[in-house]
């Protein structure tokens, strides 16, 4: 049976990514991020009003998202904790300019995405930042012989938890299930 369950917030598996943003003090800058969602070449991330990111993604319109995963752990992290800092330099974040985004590409991320901000909504204390994704990028070792992502064996950090306790979760590549393994493998009366 369930019941209510009261919390201020619930995260139900939300993959982690590292933001990386031109900034009018440091040049470029990173935050660590976990609000998302993307359909098609769309993509929306949500953000406390208050921080550094929302201000100068705000103004300069452009973002990368750059995706860790357990290997990147300490730099996820990091880049979270930190505020207002320069910390593309404090971490020694190897990174490129993208090839049409103003924003730093991360070098040790394997999947990063080049984003234009086409619209802001506020809600409440957070603000969403609808944009584009102008190019994605991945190490090649996630390509098949095709060109075809691999997404069996990619695995980013999860972000799950309520207002008392958060958590990383991890996938591996031995739980993988093609799509339509469930419709397959019921039997219908």
């Amino acid at each position: 049976m369930k019941i209510p369950f009261k919390t201020k917030k619930f995260y139900y598996a939300f993959p982690i990514f590292i933001l990386g943003y031109k900034d009018e003090k440091f040049s470029y800058n990173i935050t660590t991020c976990s609000s998302s969602f993307s359909l098609g070449d769309m993509v929306v991330i949500g953000m406390f009003k208050g921080s550094n990111a929302v201000k100068q993604i705000s103004k300069f319109k452009e973002f990368t998202i750059n995706i860790p995963t357990k290997e990147q752990g300490f730099l996820m992290e990091k880049a979270g904790f930190l505020t207002k800092r320069d910390k593309l330099t404090l971490l020694s974040v190897p990174y490129e300019l993208s090839s049409v985004i103003d924003a730093p590409l991360l070098e040790k991320c394997p999947v990063s995405m080049e984003c234009r901000v086409e619209q802001i909504q506020e809600f409440g204390e957070y603000v969403n930042f609808t944009a584009r994704i102008i190019n994605r990028w991945c190490d090649e070792t996630l390509l098949d012989t095709k060109g075809n992502f691999k997404s069996a064996i990619f695995s980013p950090i999860e972000y799950i938890g309520d207002e008392k306790r958060r958590v990383y979760r991890y996938l591996d590549d031995k739980n993988s299930d093609k799509l339509g393994t469930f419709i397959r493998s019921s039997k219908y009366d």
